[in-house]
């Protein structure tokens, strides 16, 4: 079965962020475009689903599915990266606290997601 996504934002290449929708999977797994990847890339959808997730909080979310699915997206994401490698990229990036990290994600997502 295809697997329907939709586009939550843009990584600092311009490839697309998606999330899964209408899964038989148990959990999300990272879609195929994924596989073209690079650890940026993936550092930039971490941080749009972590985004994501304080976005849907401050909201007082009550769909625990669509947290549960951004939270397990940005979790798939940051296990691609290096430990080593992603604090680099935060300190090249400055992105010191998880507030900057945050930031950095709602620049990337898609502008119906940022208000």
């Amino acid at each position: 079965m295809t697997q329907a996504s939709q586009h939550v934002g843009f990584t600092r290449s311009g490839k697309a962020v998606q999330v899964p929708i209408f899964s038989d999977e148990p959990k999300p797994v990272l879609p195929p475009a994924c596989a073209l990847f690079t650890p940026a890339d993936h550092f930039d959808a971490h941080a749009v689903f972590e985004y994501l997730i304080s976005r849907e909080l401050s909201r007082g979310a009550t769909d625990t599915r669509a947290l549960l699915t951004y939270d397990q997206m940005s979790t798939a994401h940051k296990s691609k990266l290096d430990a080593e490698w992603l604090q680099a990229e935060r300190l090249a990036l400055s992105l010191a606290t998880i507030f900057a990290i945050l930031d950095h994600g709602k620049s990337l997502a898609d502008r119906i997601f940022q208000d």
